[in-house]
């Protein structure tokens, strides 16, 4: 028998007891020099600056939580801990504020395998969501009255409040010299504005509109992800409603949180702006395709896309207006080469710093786009726009 404290059950069953002093080998130490930093290449790799060893966030899982506990991370990064946390059995809740690491964890959880180390077999991975936590205040918006609700709206996106109907369908006003119409939520409670309510709506107004359609709503009520739909000749934009009204609601001085412009400072998060209300930024840039004049193997396809930002500038409706450059205020550009219409799975991340070193240009092999890309312009207060392009759209040079 083994050495140790020996005890009888119940049942006169002999077990033995034994002790951590008596059991062989070495306890863990403070310092864990067993596990060793993420190499450059390695399966779990996402190049997200500070990332963390599987190995090292499972052995904190495991010694801290049992299986379907719940674990919370506050400062989620690339998303190691929800990562692991779903391999291990446990559940688990990721909060950043950064929209890189957002993209980042939510690509990371797409693409998850079974073992530690992202090794293995691929992982299926249970249902998740990512939230805004900003929706949980439009509660007290849609508490309004529906005429005091209409026209904060109108004026929190400077649209001039006049009524008027085209076909029998009910308009609030205009923005320069195109339509306004407020999403009315309070008649359509069951209602969200998706693509066939947009197909709807231009089956009744389409030949009877410019350029452009603008649409005041609730950002929880749509549920497609760009933020226009074209549609023969009219694009159909979506002016959502951000958590920000609430400082107009409250009269309270809110601030946000500064998006980075280089990889060295994603994990600053101290820098913050004071604001009422932000809007989607105003973009601008040229599409082409030209012959690559570089190394032939980095290129396989000899033809290079380009995106050239022309304009970029962000919208910020504040008591005590700022003033920005040309491009000043935009933090990076995300994209994903074979955006599959539902999910933006993030492939490469361009940091305004080295945009501005390269005349503001994107390039990559056109053999990327597969069938079609989406871009993400995210500006330093953490407001996008977001576009998708095809092949086609590139022009040739």
């Amino acid at each position: 028998m083994e050495e140790g404290l020996i005890i009888f059950t119940k049942r006169g069953t002999p077990r033995v007891k034994k002790y951590l002093d008596e059991r062989k080998g070495e306890p863990i130490k403070d310092i864990w020099t067993d596990i060793l930093a993420i190499q450059a290449g390695a399966k779990e790799d996402t190049g997200f600056p500070t990332q963390k060893p599987e190995a090292l966030i499972a052995r904190i899982i495991k010694a801290s939580s049992n299986l379907g506990d719940l674990v919370l991370d506050a400062f989620a990064g690339s998303g190691t801990t929800s990562a692991v946390a779903e391999k291990l059995g446990r559940r688990w809740i990721g909060i950043d504020c950064s929209k890189l690491a957002i993209y980042t964890t939510q690509k990371r959880l797409l693409n998850l395998r079974e073992e530690i180390g992202n090794r293995g077999k691929p992982l299926k991975l249970k249902p998740f969501t990512l939230y805004n936590a900003g929706l949980y205040d439009y509660k007290m918006v849609k508490n309004l009255p529906w005429d005091k609700y209409r026209e904060f709206v109108l004026k929190l996106f400077q649209c001039r409040d006049e009524k008027h109907r085209i076909a029998g369908v009910e308009l609030d006003g205009y923005l320069g010299r195109d339509h306004v119409m407020v999403f009315n939520y309070k008649r359509h409670k069951d209602v969200v504005l998706d693509r066939g309510f947009i197909d709807n709506l231009h089956k009744m107004l389409g030949d009877k509109l410019g350029y452009k359609f603008f649409i005041i709503v609730p950002a929880a009520s749509v549920i497609f992800f760009e933020y226009y739909i074209e549609k023969g000749k009219t694009k159909y934009f979506t002016l959502r409603i951000p958590y920000s009204i609430i400082d107009e609601l409250h009269r309270k001085g809110f601030t946000h949180i500064k998006q980075p412009i280089r990889e060295a400072d994603v994990n600053d998060t101290i820098d913050t702006v004071g604001f009422d209300f932000i809007q989607i930024p105003d973009v601008e840039c040229d599409y082409f395709i030209e012959k690559y004049k570089g190394q032939m193997e980095l290129v396989k396809s000899g033809k290079e896309a380009v995106i050239k930002i022309i304009k970029f500038k962000s919208n910020i409706l504040s008591k005590r207006p700022l003033k920005f450059e040309n491009r000043e205020t935009l933090s990076m550009v995300m994209v994903d080469y074979d955006y599959n219409r539902e999910v933006f799975d993030f492939d490469d991340v361009f940091y305004a710093e080295n945009l501005k070193n390269n005349k503001w240009e994107i390039r990559f092999d056109a053999d990327k786009i597969e069938d079609q890309m989406m871009i993400i312009y995210i500006d330093i207060f953490g407001n996008e726009k977001r576009e998708v392009k095809r092949l086609k759209n590139f022009k040739k040079k």
